[in-house]
């Protein structure tokens, strides 16, 4: 019997774990044996979010091409696109590349900020050069 669906007490799975780490092999594995690429834990937080919190390029890149629904919400509203926005710390490659897989720059959390009014309210980082294809926020 396969594991990959064990929850632990925040509700998340192995896959979860993988994510956060970066772990591409296992992540890689636990896909192969049908683990769920958009599971969301007790706060709605998918691998998905995690890898880009993370800053794992390789990770989100495994997770989109295994299916994992790029707009899917946290219980704030954040979809992985601001989470990646929010702790960018300079780095496009994850912007850039959610955005090419179709991620939304205008999908609003539950405090009506989006990923692209987010990028322009960061001031220590050019982080707004990632969404200059939109203009500036008005």
């Amino acid at each position: 019997m396969s594991n990959h669906n064990v929850r632990d007490r925040q509700g998340r799975t192995p896959l979860h774990a993988a994510a956060l780490r970066g772990d591409l092999t296992e992540a890689e594995r636990l896909i192969a044996a049908g683990a769920d690429p958009s599971a969301a834990d007790h706060n709605g937080f998918t691998p998905l979010h995690l890898a880009a919190q993370e800053g794992h390029f390789g990770a989100v890149q495994l997770l989109l091409d295994a299916g994992a629904e790029v707009d899917q919400r946290n219980k704030f509203g954040n979809t992985a696109l601001f989470v990646a926005v929010f702790n960018s710390r300079g780095r496009g490659d994850l912007i850039s590349l959610l955005r090419e897989r179709g991620a939304d720059p205008m999908a609003e959390n539950a405090s009506g900020q989006t990923p692209f009014g987010l990028a322009h309210l960061i001031a220590n980082f050019d982080v707004a050069q990632y969404f200059a294809d939109l203009g500036s926020p008005e």
